[in-house]
This record gives structure tokens, C-alpha cells and sequence, in this order.
């Protein structure tokens, strides 16, 4: 039995399903996870249904493998000095492999990521996942492959799998088959704990049951006794996953997870940072996008709070008449992925520092949803002028009007201006914003004058727009 076990190893070793199922799914978990910087959370979504991947190329290999003696009417079974039951046994060493096999390509996964690694709460279940699935995939070509060794049975298996898998997540996510799909659920919001244990619990009892089925012409009554414990096992777990998934979401809980009482706060060059616990890894990103605008705004100016949510948003700054912007558990990993995370965060803090929009300025309803106004208002003119140099290639969209100031609208003219205060000498428009700064915040003011700025405010007064005009920033 254990020379039979150890040949067997060494057969799916060699197997061509076996090395292609792992190149195609650790290029799969690489490719789902390249345009954005890693957390736990989405690696063990990654990994996890690469490894479906693998177990189905597993199953394969299972089936191939165990109908292999009777595969074309041949008895070779008769010819070998052991039972079948152990010949059974023997097999499950697929089963040993499959699980190193799955235990690998999540290892690899992480190390294609480097030197990225993944920020967030880190839960080991989620991970182990990798290694039970690819173990169940083989088990059940194993067992497929005992009872029907002909040859197309694998193949239809797998596809029956597949179906299985498909219509579970077709499922809502107030049904009980939510928690049968082998990979977790995301959480409900970043940060909050998941029944992944109960999971692996079930996975694990799944696994029991169908390797059961291998003594279930042999040993029959210890057959029906493990499988009957093993289902038994299974939807306790499963139950303790509903019970433990909430059914209703209130503040307070969000609160617990992702409150000012929990952030990770930083300063640096007068900018707070603050993210979500396990998070503060992504503060150097953030700092990227944010500097080249801070180090052009006068001393005397505000500068907004950069705050990670995560997810749900109820409009309230952290501190109280102090402006923020807001980010979230996701950034752009590489190219033009990366490069659009921080134009968007330079954008945002922007229109924060100059008192266009943001979060404390604006207020929390649809209208700022959907933007305001900034024309003719020398503050955005500042705006244009900071964001300019603040992006690498910023003076160039400036001339050809494709810079952007996010949900703040402005016109031609408020451009050219920008691009009359990139003609003269920095520290002179410097000097001068730091003198006027007070002045240049005020939406009805005319404070860049001096320097040859000649846009006007809009002429109606504030609170009584025009239906047909947009929001004015106020």
C-alpha cells in the first residue's frame, strides 16, 4: 500500500494536468490582482478561486489515475498483489499532493507580488482554503474515477462541478447556499471578522465525507458512519456561518471597525493621514499624491485630513471645521492603474485645500454628490495653478484644457489664467498667495487682480442660482 502511495505520487507529479493546472491558475491569481494594490481580503478572493482552478485540473488527474486499471476493459487489478480497498488507500496520496500543490501556488501568488505585500487584517483560514479545495477536487476524481473509470466520466464531472459552483453563486446573499461556495464571502465592510474557521470546518468535513465513499464497497458501516458524521459536521458549521454573518448593519458598527477611534494616524509635512487599522502601509502612496500639492500652499493655509473609509460613509470629518478628503481599501497597483489613483487623490486634496470640495466643506447630500461650480472664482485658479504643478504632466493638459479639478467645473478663461500664473516666477506667486490667502478663500473675491487675473465671480448671488446653472462652490 505505501509503495502503491508513494508510485502514485510520483505519477501526478509528472502529470501534465497537474503543472498546467498550477501555471494557469497562479497566472489567473496574478492577473486578477495586478492592477491593484494587495489586501488580504482580495488575495484570499484570488487565490481562492484559482485554486478552484487547479481542482478542477486535479480532478482530472484524480479520475485519470484511479480508473487507470480498469480504463479500456483492462483487469490489471486482478494482477496486483493487493486488495482493492488498499489500492484505494493507496490513491489518496493525490490527495497529500493536491493539498501541497494548492499550498504552493498560494505561496508563489504572494511572492509574484512582491515587493508589494498585502495591507489589512490578515486571517489564516481564508488562506488554508488554498489547500483543502485543490485536496477535494482530487478526492472527488478519485472517487468518480473508482466508480465509473471510463474515460469521459472526469470530463463530465468536472463540468457538473462547475454548474454546482455557478449556481451557488447565483444565490442571494441572505440564503444559507451562500456559505456552500468553497471560497468565503468578502466581508460586509474592510475589517470585519468572517466565520472563516466554520468555513474550513465544512470544507474539511466535505473532503471526510468523500473520501469515505472510497471504503464504501469495503467497509461499509464505517463508510455510512463517517459520512453521516461528516454531513452532520458540515451543517453545524454551515449554520454557525449565518448565525455569524449579521443580518442588519447599524453605525455602531461601523464605528467599531473603521471610527476615528481606530484609525492609524500619521503627520507628515503638517498633512494628518489616517487609515484603517492594518492600513498605515499605504500612507507613503498617499503621501505621493498629496506633498507636491502641500508644498506649494502657503504656510497660513488649511491642510485637509486624508481619511481611509471603509465603505460606508456618513459625511462626518474627524475633526470639527477641519476639512478632509476621503480614500478607500483600494489603489492602483501598477501603470496607469497606480498612476490614476494618485491624479485622483491629488485632485481631491486640491479642490480640499483650496475650499472647493471636499468633506467638511461640502455638504453631505446629492447635490454634492454631483459637483458644484468653481467658474470664475480666483480659488480656482489656485486650484488649477497647484494641480498643474502638482502632476507630471499637468501643465501640458492645463494648456490644452484636459486638466481636471474632479466634481469642480470651470471655464476656459479660469484656465488661462492658471496658465498666466505658470508664466511668472513660482516663489513671486507664492509670496503673494501667502500674503493673500485669506482674501483668495473668499468665492467673491477678486484677491489675483494684482497679478493680471481678471475672471469675475458669477454675477448671481449665492443661494439664488438659476435652475439652469450648476451649483456654485461655495
Amino acid at each position: 500500500m505505501v509503495a502503491l502511495a508513494r508510485a502514485e505520487a510520483r505519477l501526478v507529479l509528472r502529470s501534465p494536468l497537474l503543472w498546467g493546472g498550477m501555471v494557469l491558475s497562479l497566472t489567473l491569481c496574478t492577473a486578477w490582482g495586478w492592477t491593484t494594490m494587495p489586501t488580504w481580503e482580495t488575495f484570499g478572493q484570488d487565490a481562492g478561486m484559482s485554486s478552484l482552478v487547479l481542482a478542477g485540473a486535479l480532478l482530472l488527474a484524480g479520475h485519470l489515475a484511479a480508473s487507470r486499471d480498469r480504463r479500456a476493459g483492462a483487469e490489471s487489478l486482478e494482477t496486483m498483489p493487493t486488495t482493492a480497498a488498499r489500492r484505494g488507500v493507496g490513491l489518496l496520496a493525490l490527495v497529500a499532493v493536491s493539498g501541497a500543490a494548492g499550498a504552493t501556488l498560494c505561496l508563489a501568488g504572494l511572492l509574484l507580488m512582491l515587493p508589494a505585500w498585502p495591507v489589512g487584517r490578515f486571517d489564516p483560514w481564508v488562506l488554508l482554503v488554498t489547500v483543502v479545495v485543490p485536496a477535494t477536487g482530487a478526492a472527488i476524481g478519485i472517487v468518480v474515477g473508482r466508480w465509473l473509470p471510463t474515460t469521459a466520466a472526469g470530463p463530465l464531472t468536472m463540468i457538473a462541478m462547475a454548474v454546482v459552483l455557478t449556481s451557488l453563486l447565483g444565490t442571494g446573499p441572505d440564503t444559507v447556499l451562500l456559505h456552500l461556495f468553497p471560497v468565503p464571502d468578502a466581508p460586509w465592510v474592510t475589517g470585519a471578522a468572517r466565520p472563516t474557521g466554520w468555513h474550513l470546518i465544512y470544507l474539511m468535513s466535505v473532503l471526510v465525507a468523500i473520501v469515505a465513499l472510497l471504503w464504501w464497497r469495503h467497509r461499509r458501516i464505517i463508510a455510512i458512519g463517517v459520512i453521516l458524521t461528516a454531513i452532520a459536521t458540515s451543517a453545524f458549521a454551515t449554520d454557525q456561518q449565518a448565525r455569524a454573518t449579521p443580518a442588519a448593519i447599524y453605525p455602531e458598527m461601523n464605528d467599531a471597525l473603521a471610527g476615528p477611534a481606530v484609525l492609524d494616524c500619521e503627520m507628515h509635512g503638517g498633512v494628518r493621514y489616517c487609515a484603517l487599522p492594518h492600513y498605515a502601509g499605504w500612507i507613503p502612496l498617499w503621501r505621493e499624491a498629496v506633498e507636491p500639492v502641500a508644498r506649494n500652499l502657503p504656510a497660513e493655509a488649511t491642510r485637509p485630513t486624508v481619511r481611509q473609509l471603509a465603505g460606508m460613509d456618513d459625511g462626518v470629518v474627524l475633526v470639527p471645521g477641519l476639512p478632509e478628503i476621503a480614500t478607500w481599501p483600494r489603489w492602483g497597483r501598477h501603470g496607469r492603474w497606480a498612476k490614476d489613483s494618485r491624479t485622483q487623490m491629488t485632485i481631491a486634496y486640491t479642490t480640499a485645500a483650496t475650499g472647493l470640495f471636499g468633506r467638511g466643506i461640502t455638504s453631505f447630500d446629492d447635490d454634492a454628490r454631483s459637483g458644484c461650480s468653481g467658474a470664475g472664482q480666483h480659488r480656482t485658479v489656485v486650484a488649477l495653478w497647484l494641480l498643474a504643478q502638482a502632476l507630471p504632466d499637468g501643465a501640458r493638459h492645463l494648456a490644452d484644457g484636459g486638466l481636471s479639478l474632479g466634481r469642480v467645473r470651470y471655464d476656459r478663461a479660469d484656465a488661462q489664467a492658471a496658465s498666466a500664473l505658470l508664466a511668472r516666477p513660482r516663489d513671486e506667486v507664492a509670496a503673494f498667495l501667502s500674503a493673500h490667502w485669506t482674501q483668495i478663500m473668499d468665492p467673491a473675491e477678486t484677491a489675483l487682480t494684482p497679478l493680471g487675473v481678471t475672471v469675475k465671480p458669477p454675477a448671481f448671488p449665492t443661494g439664488s442660482e438659476p435652475s439652469d446653472q450648476p451649483r456654485v462652490c461655495r
